[in-house]
């Protein structure tokens, strides 16, 4: 099983941003086809989850939540083995706990505790000689035997098919292999290789149970209780299983089985007390309690954590049992659980290799099974040849803390469009000297959009206004920013914005500026002309009035990348715009969808005028979303992705997400395809952050996300 004590450390490392690119398409004749980015291969990989270990049966750290809330040791274990109940029973077996195992050599020395102290009696056959206390044994293989050396005994070599190591308990520790055991006997036997089995031989109810290992003995009684009856079922399911011939033992001392420790010292002396109270539970010297079903100790499997639901013991090990089943369980993912969520880093070559491939470009996790557990993955080449592994073999071949992958989530809302623009606004520090304001009509949202770069070069929060008055959640924002906001570009003429807010502005000290007219031709160039003049900019990126719903996702994207977004027209960028593209020196174009959203008639337009040209193509909102994701994670860069809701209704909304500076996704039920791949493409994103109420963005979309 294994032991919260043994848990490794978390290893955080950094992260590597890598993009996929879009297929290319055949160019109509007479046009050079719009560039296309090439397949890049990540180096290394971010995987994300929760939980530690197989998730089947009682999750310990789930265990200690419930004992804290005031949960007994019988209503923990009746959650986490269905239908069972909480009985004693005699539990005065003998175990066999190896303790090595195939080992070259095996040294005891028999160490007094009290006067008196420290012999050890070996036996073998007939024959029986005694160590006194410091003498060090060495027990060897020869042939089929085994055989005690004692260089400061006076006895000769003892040799048997099997060495019986017995102390006095109540005076001596035996020391094997450096550490102390004080109760018991030892049998040393030959291995089926070349080397000595050492297994410790105790009673169950006490001298086994005593010394597990498995949780802090600091913890509440009733979860101590909980995993006493548990380990105690769990022996004795192995008990009745007989000897196991690989080791000529019942149980190991590792998380293989059980974690065995020798005597406890020091600081974890003093709480022995508490562990052996648990232990003896029933108040008898014969008895403990087990979780039983149907009136049979059940196969008692536990882990450390499961990631927030218990998962099927049939799907993990595929015996399915009636008491080992799926059920969400919330209380392993308490704060007190260092994995409650972990992210690890994986090579190209470890993750290549653990599918048989020449590398992975594409990581599909989507496949669940019940407790939400990966059941297969699915990965692949960047030659397109898919390979897939179960759940369990990809955490045991990338040694993964579990099965439960799954990104991290987060969740940004707010009171209606103003609401939700003051939420992200908060992202932004409060030293900003600037803020940004747009209309916050959904008729108006192409404004939005064009003002996001603006916002990310001025490092300033984008705020919406109302077309009369500021609106309380934008006052509210900017009463929080005071004094350090100097000015305020106003992205929209007196139609959009009329000049009463520009006096409410002016009113609380603000230098304002007003970026445009009545068109969005002169919004756009007024933006640009604005962000030309602070940086060099090579690149804009062109979306149109019909295509407005599917270019909005571009709006993260371009607030980190402060890349200005043009309105076209049907078939060429309005004179305007046309005149600050010239003048700004633009290079090139990335144009937001298929030829429904910029028309061919706009990309030649472009390239007529010497601009360099790459489409991002796609039929819907979803799949433009997922292509701009795509091609701009290496740029954009950041762990975190945005999830947001479709649809021309929902315009303002994608644009004003984009404040984040994340790349932004489009969620719908069930998760769109180019969603999901854009997710599976992308090796750095971690968490997912829905933007938006669960109205908007449900949990269900959210979820699918973090499974994909």
């Amino acid at each position: 099983m294994i032991s919260p004590r043994t848990l490794p450390a978390l290893l955080l490392a950094a992260v590597l941003l890598v993009p996929m690119a879009a297929p290319t398409s055949a160019a109509p004749p007479g046009r050079a086809p719009a560039t296309e980015a090439a397949v890049v291969v990540p180096t290394q990989w971010q995987i994300s989850g929760s939980g530690f270990g197989h998730g089947v049966g009682m999750s310990q750290y789930g265990a200690k939540h419930l004992a804290d809330e005031g949960w007994s040791a019988r209503q923990i274990l009746a959650h986490y083995y269905a239908g069972t109940t909480y009985d004693a029973v005699p539990d005065t077996q003998q175990v066999a706990v190896s303790l090595e195992q195939s080992v070259a050599q095996s040294r005891l020395v028999g160490r007094a505790t009290a006067s008196g102290g420290g012999t050890l009696t070996l036996t073998a056959g007939s024959r029986t000689v005694s160590a006194p206390g410091g003498a060090t044994v060495v027990v060897t293989r020869s042939g089929s035997s085994v055989v005690a050396s004692c260089s400061s005994c006076s006895w000769a070599p003892l040799t048997g098919s099997r060495i019986t190591v017995t102390t006095w308990a109540a005076r001596t520790d035996l020391e094997v292999s450096g550490s102390l055991y004080r109760y018991g006997r030892l049998v040393l036997t030959p291995s089926a290789g070349s080397g000595v089995h050492a297994v410790l031989w105790v009673r169950l109810h006490d001298e086994y149970l005593d010394q597990i290992r498995e949780v802090p003995w600091s913890w509440p009684s009733s979860a101590l209780q909980a995993q006493a009856a548990a380990a105690r079922a769990y022996a004795m399911r192995k008990i009745s299983g007989g000897l196991r011939p690989e080791c000529a033992c019942h149980v190991t001392d590792t998380v293989a089985d059980q974690v065995f420790h020798p005597v406890p010292t020091g600081g974890e002396l003093a709480a022995w007390p508490r562990w052996q109270a648990a232990v003896r539970a029933t108040g008898s010297s014969s008895t403990g309690y087990v979780p039983r079903y149907g009136g049979q100790v059940v196969e008692a499997l536990y882990s450390s954590s499961n990631g927030g639901w218990s998962l099927d013991g049939g799907e993990v090990f595929g015996a399915a049992r009636p008491y080992l089943r799926s059920r969400y369980d919330p209380a392993s993912l308490g704060a007190e659980n260092p994995y409650r969520s972990w992210t690890r880093t994986i090579s190209q070559s470890s993750l290549a290799a653990a599918f048989g491939l020449p590398d992975v470009v594409r990581l599909d996790l989507s496949d669940r099974a019940t407790g939400h557990a990966v059941a297969t993955a699915r990965a692949t080449s960047s030659g397109g040849t898919t390979a897939t592994l179960t759940g369990v073999a990809l955490r045991q071949a990338l040694g993964l803390p579990s099965t439960a992958l799954r990104r991290a989530d987060a969740r940004t809302s707010g009171a209606g469009a103003p609401g939700l623009a003051v939420a992200i606004a908060r992202s932004v520090p409060t030293s900003a000297t600037s803020v940004v304001l747009a209309s916050q009509y959904e008729q108006d949202a192409l404004h939005a959009l064009v003002a996001q770069p603006l916002a990310g070069t001025l490092d300033a929060p984008l705020l919406l206004t109302g077309r009369r008055g500021l609106g309380s959640a934008t006052t509210a924002e900017l009463d929080r920013r005071g004094s350090r906001v100097r000015t305020a570009y106003v992205v929209g003429g007196p139609t959009t914005v009329e000049d009463g807010v520009l006096r409410a502005l002016r009113s609380r000290g603000l230098v304002v500026v007003r970026l445009g007219g009545s068109d969005v031709d002169s919004v756009a160039a007024a933006v640009l002309q604005q962000i030309s003049a602070r940086r060099t900019v090579r690149a804009v990126a062109v979306t149109t009035t019909t295509g407005r719903s599917a270019g909005a996702a571009f709006s993260g994207t371009a607030r980190r990348l402060r890349e200005p977004v043009v309105v076209a027209g049907s078939t060429q960028l309005p004179w305007r715009t046309r005149a600050a593209v010239g003048r700004a020196g633009v290079t090139s174009a990335h144009l937001l969808g298929g030829i429904a959203h910029v028309s061919e008639a706009v990309e030649d337009s472009l390239t007529g005028a010497g601009l360099s040209t790459v489409r991002l193509p796609g039929d819907d909102d979803a799949e433009v979303a997922g292509r701009v994701g795509e091609h701009f994670v290496r740029s954009v860069g950041g762990t975190e992705v945005v999830l947001a809701p479709a649809g021309s209704a929902r315009v303002l909304h994608r644009a004003v997400a984009g404040g984040l500076g994340e790349v932004v996704l489009v969620g719908a039920a069930p998760l769109p395809g180019a969603t999901a791949a854009a997710l599976q493409r992308a090796p750095s994103w971690t968490r997912v952050r829905a933007v938006g109420t669960t109205q908007e963005v449900p949990t269900a979309w959210l979820w699918a996300a973090r499974e994909s």
